[in-house]
């Protein structure tokens, strides 16, 4: 795919124009993930750029969240709720409180009304993110330096 092209397409699915520097930032975030320049991943980048507009973190701390959830969600077909709540505290190592976890399910589809319910059963696919917002929790908590105090 030529570089003007792939622009292109990003721009279409971020559904905003980006400028040269942007998309350069862009490329060297993906090459450094090890990530090619492909129409999945051009699609894959817009959506999360798009999604997290307003974190600090880096598109390569975005892209290394995201796949770090698709690899927890692989792990089993269906997870039971309440291991996938224990889960998530050991990921955020028990520092997010309840209302902050049960928020991270608001991308599941409901059922029975809910989002989260320790009794259901989760798909690993409905998974992927909540656990990218949980490595999101965590890399936002890693990368705020608390001020020290005199």
């Amino acid at each position: 795919m030529k570089n003007v092209q792939a622009k292109t397409y990003f721009e279409i699915h971020y559904e905003s124009e980006i400028s040269d520097r942007s998309w350069y930032r862009i490329k060297r975030a993906l090459r450094e993930s090890g990530l090619e320049i492909t129409r999945e991943n051009l699609q894959l980048i817009a959506d999360l750029k798009r999604r997290t507009v307003y974190t600090k973190l880096s598109l390569k701390q975005l892209i290394f969240c995201h796949y770090s959830a698709l690899q927890i969600a692989n792990k089993r077909v269906l997870i039971k709720g309440d291991v996938v709540y224990r889960e998530l505290q050991k990921i955020s190592s028990n520092k997010a409180h309840r209302t902050t976890i049960i928020r991270w399910f608001q991308s599941v589809p409901k059922k029975e009304g809910k989002y989260f319910d320790k009794n259901r059963d989760y798909k690993a696919e409905e998974l992927v993110p909540v656990f990218a917002a949980a490595c999101l929790y965590v890399q936002k908590k890693l990368s705020q330096k608390l001020p020290l105090s005199k």
